[in-house]
């Protein structure tokens, strides 16, 4: 369990840690669509995961901090608002939001959609590999790092 942990027992450090270990076990199966879906939520968890820690946990009856629906899977709509958090001053962001994490716009991942679950077969072995590259990147930069500093 993180310090980021919503009341819901939602816990997108977590969650994008499993993610990421998932994604690789599947890769290694050559499970290319179920290994690129998970990475797209690395990407989506850890995004949220610097969203938190900037606005903090919402209290109880609060709204979450990124819109709901389809548009809170929306990697592209997520790093613009982790991306704003990170640009104010201060912000305790700022130092996890790196290349990786700013360049997910222009990362083959940025494709990614939660709705590509329905769509099988959807990826080869090789988009799948270059997702995951991205994921990770974006993971370590982010969550991991700030595993490693101890405030998760």
């Amino acid at each position: 369990m993180s310090n980021l942990q919503l009341i819901n027992g939602d816990d997108h450090p977590e969650a994008a840690t499993k993610h990421l270990d998932d994604a690789q076990g599947l890769l290694t199966r050559n499970r290319a669509d179920g290994a690129a879906y998970l990475a797209g939520y690395v990407v989506e968890c850890s995004l949220k995961a610097l969203i938190l820690y900037d606005s903090g946990i919402p209290l109880p009856g609060s709204r979450l901090p990124w819109k709901k629906g389809t548009a809170g899977h929306d990697l592209n709509e997520l790093v613009v608002q982790a991306s704003s958090l990170a640009a104010i001053a201060g912000a305790k962001s700022a130092r996890y939001f790196g290349p990786a994490v700013q360049g997910i716009a222009k990362a083959g991942i940025a494709s990614w959609r939660s709705e590509m679950r329905y769509r099988a077969p959807y990826m080869t072995q090789a988009h799948a590999q270059l997702w995951f590259a991205d994921a990770q990147a974006i993971y370590q930069e982010s969550v991991g790092e700030m595993l490693k500093d101890g405030i998760l």
